[in-house]
């Protein structure tokens, strides 16, 4: 195959084969330390932090907030503490 003679150019004689060195790192316990903690970075922090809380608790309500005033505005609802008023309709305040 192709990827072995590419693998085996840079390699000498006395190191270990492309594939040795793949599987050594695949199992190395600092590498899979490494990667539990950046998948941890990634998901969690990044992922939870971001979307569950910069999003859904900052963002999405403005942008909801804004919606709905545009679609009262359209349609003519006036909000109250207690009650809200529909202008042009005979059988609301």
């Amino acid at each position: 195959m192709i990827i072995n003679y590419l693998a085996e150019a840079g390699h000498g004689e006395e190191e270990m084969s492309f594939w040795d060195e793949v599987i050594s790192i695949t199992f190395d316990p600092a590498h899979i330390i490494g990667e539990v903690f950046w998948q941890v970075v990634f998901d969690v922090v990044l992922v939870a932090f971001i979307y569950g809380i910069v999003f859904k608790k900052w963002i999405l309500p403005k942008l909801r907030h804004q919606l709905h005033k545009e679609i009262d505005q359209e349609h003519g609802i006036e909000h109250h503490d207690d009650h809200i008023h529909i202008k042009g309709a005979k059988d609301h305040d």
